[in-house]
């Protein structure tokens, strides 16, 4: 798969690249709860792999968090993590421009287009780098269609095994993998069986995929409880038409519609801010092969899932951009053509990567920010570990971050009454309109209304520290 050049340089890339983020901006790759969760569970896996003692439950598939307690051998598990998701992101970039090469005549500037479209796009670039399963799913989907390609085109048999084994994998790390590559399965399954040129490997390739799946079965208590998930039960067509939504993760507005969030990956500045002009400009290409046939399809169905689940979510969009990187490619030839009758072709290219750079630093910055609050009130909360803690949001942040305390989300129930001296740690604005009528709030009034609330700290950001008191008069 890779050259031993294109291995060097890959890994120098990756090394890199983790060097300016880790070390230079000082982002460890924890932001947001599911970055902690992977992270928890994956010291659980590590302890499992060292000494035998049972990880417990996880909500999600296992891939992310069992390949972290595997690099977590060599590394710290925040570091594997991290260097698993900027590994993931090089990849996926790699493998996007072997398979335009796979599926194009004319194969130009294919490194400044990947660049410039994909490693540094914005949202990308930021998933790339955050300790979470996105991106490292990403690189398997990718894998698994240029794989898919090649024994398509070039029915090897090696192919035929790597696809299976990067689509399970890619399933078993993001559920909804599944069905991104269900165009591309259908495919390679009629193939298949057309040709029975390998049939014979039958019986070996099921078997791969049952031990592939071993993990999800023996690990997970509850191997069907992802079908109970609220995308799959709220799953709605009236959804694509609806802008606001309210779920048990509270009240939530958006500028859009679902159908139109949808397939904004190609045209969202998050993304792409000139993927617009692509899009236009693919009517004029007229590449339509099979493999962009299946391509387009595979967007198309995943998109109209996500247009029925009953919020919005930028990261979702990730799984399917590459493919929309992959169908632009002659949109961007075309473009080129046509500037370069100006003489300013490469110029163009090369500015349109400095911007897309620009960008995607600009989107670190509430990343950034968010880590070095969370870092800072973690180290100001050490002189009270071993006491109650009431908190929402941030609570998942202490808790990685190992600081001892009881834990009481004020999210999980509405309480009946709050234990005296125990601290709050809570952000008094922040959650006013998202969980109005919710537990959070409700548990804050309460606080606000019956408790007398001491202000021990002022954090960045608004963050406040209380300590719990009654009330004079009680």
């Amino acid at each position: 798969m890779f050259s031993y050049k294109s291995t060097l340089i890959t890994i120098s890339f990756i090394l890199v690249l983790f060097i300016v983020i880790h070390f230079i901006l000082d982002f460890d790759g924890l932001y947001g709860q599911d970055s902690y969760e992977y992270l928890r569970y994956t010291k659980a896996l590590h302890t499992y792999l060292i000494s035998g003692k049972p990880p417990g439950s996880f909500i999600w598939p296992l891939y992310y968090p069992i390949t972290g307690s595997i690099v977590s051998l060599l590394f710290a598990p925040p570091i594997a993590l991290q260097l698993i998701s900027i590994a993931a992101l090089v990849i996926s970039g790699y493998f996007i421009s072997k398979t335009i090469l796979l599926l194009y005549p004319r194969t130009n500037y294919i490194s400044l287009y990947v660049l410039a479209t994909f490693v540094f796009s914005p949202l990308v670039f930021r998933l790339g780098i955050t300790n979470m399963s996105d991106m490292f799913c990403t690189a398997l989907i990718v894998l698994s269609f240029y794989h898919g390609f090649s024994y398509y085109k070039k029915e090897t048999i090696k192919h035929l095994y790597l696809v299976v084994v990067f689509s399970i994998c890619a399933v078993m790390t993001r559920y909804v993998a599944f069905v991104v590559l269900s165009p591309l399965a259908v495919t390679i399954c009629y193939s298949f069986f057309k040709t029975k040129k390998h049939f014979l490997h039958l019986p070996v390739l099921v078997l791969v995929g049952v031990v592939l799946l071993l993990p999800h079965v023996f690990i997970q208590k509850n191997a069907i409880g992802f079908l109970n998930h609220n995308a799959l039960t709220l799953w709605s067509v009236i959804n694509f038409f609806k802008l606001s939504f309210t779920t048990s993760e509270g009240v939530n507005n958006y500028n859009f519609p679902n159908i139109i969030y949808a397939f904004s990956s190609l045209f969202h500045p998050r993304f792409l801010f000139f993927g617009i002009v692509l899009v236009l400009l693919y009517f004029k290409t007229k590449i339509i092969t099979t493999e962009i046939k299946i391509v387009l399809f595979s967007l198309l169905t995943y998109s109209l899932f996500l247009a029925g689940i009953p919020y919005q979510n930028n990261r979702f969009l990730l799984l399917s951009y590459p493919l929309g990187i992959i169908v632009l490619y002659p949109s961007y030839l075309y473009l080129v053509d046509k500037i370069q009758t100006y003489k300013m072709g490469k110029y163009l290219i090369l500015i349109l990567l400095f911007l897309q750079a620009c960008f995607s630093y600009l989107s670190l910055k509430p990343i950034l920010n968010r880590n070095i609050l969370e870092k800072t009130i973690a180290k100001e909360l050490h002189n009270y570990k071993k006491t109650t803690l009431y908190s929402f949001d941030i609570d998942v942040a202490l808790q990685g971050r190992g600081l001892n305390f009881d834990y009481k989300n004020l999210w999980v129930i509405e309480y009946a009454a709050f234990e005296k001296d125990a601290l709050v740690l809570f952000h008094p604005t922040k959650f006013q309109k998202q969980w109005k009528g919710q537990n959070p709030l409700l548990n804050w009034n309460k606080l606000n209304n019956e408790y007398n609330l001491i202000c021990l700290k002022e954090f960045p950001d608004g963050w406040m520290l209380y300590k719990i008191k009654p009330l004079k008069n009680e």
